[in-house]
Formats: C-alpha cells, sequence, structure tokens
C-alpha cells in the first residue's frame, strides 16, 4: 500500500496542534510558580507549528491566529481587518465542510 505524501506533514501538524492545545489547558489550570515553564513550551511549540506545513485550510486559520493573536485585540482599522479576514475564512471552511458532508 502507498503512503499518501501528505501523511507524514499532516501527522507531524495534528501532534503539534494537539501538544499546543494541551500545554495551553494546562496553562489554564497551573499554578502560579509553574507559568512560566508552560508559557516557554507553548512559545516553542508556536514556533514549530508555525515552521510545519498546515494540512488544511483550518492550519491556515490556526497559524493566522497564532501569529496576529496579540494584533487583533485593539480597536485600529488594523485589528478590525485581521479579526474580520480570520472571521471569513472560519465561514468559508465551514462552507467547505458542509458542501463535502464532512
Amino acid at each position: 500500500m502507498a503512503v499518501d505524501a501528505n501523511s507524514a506533514p499532516d501527522a507531524a501538524w495534528n501532534t503539534l496542534f494537539a501538544q499546543y492545545q494541551n500545554l495551553n489547558q494546562r496553562l489554564i489550570e497551573a499554578p502560579v510558580h509553574a507559568r512560566d515553564t508552560l508559557e516557554r513550551e507553548i512559545a516553542e511549540i508556536e514556533g514549530e507549528l508555525l515552521d510545519t506545513p498546515a494540512p488544511s485550510l483550518s492550519g491556515v486559520l490556526h497559524k493566522l491566529g497564532l501569529i496576529w493573536s496579540a494584533d487583533m485585540f485593539g480597536i485600529d482599522q488594523a485589528s478590525e481587518e485581521k479579526r474580520l479576514l480570520l472571521e471569513d475564512l472560519e465561514r468559508l471552511i465551514q462552507a467547505q465542510h458542509e458542501l463535502l458532508g464532512a
């Protein structure tokens, strides 16, 4: 059986994203003295996620969210445009899933 050319990158992305989500959940529940270490681990995983090819449009959405996370909460026009772009991408991904019956 042939190995899908995208399976290794997809697996790498999915593993990193699962680690990222797990670390963020642990950070929420962590005592204050453990937060610094977890935040460093999260920053490292974020870097790896950005370096790893996104396996889907949802992956691209997550990457943009990481890149723009600090820039999206302002009241300036650039912040609003970033929020709107992510909302558009999320809506289009949802529409694609519905079209494909996923």
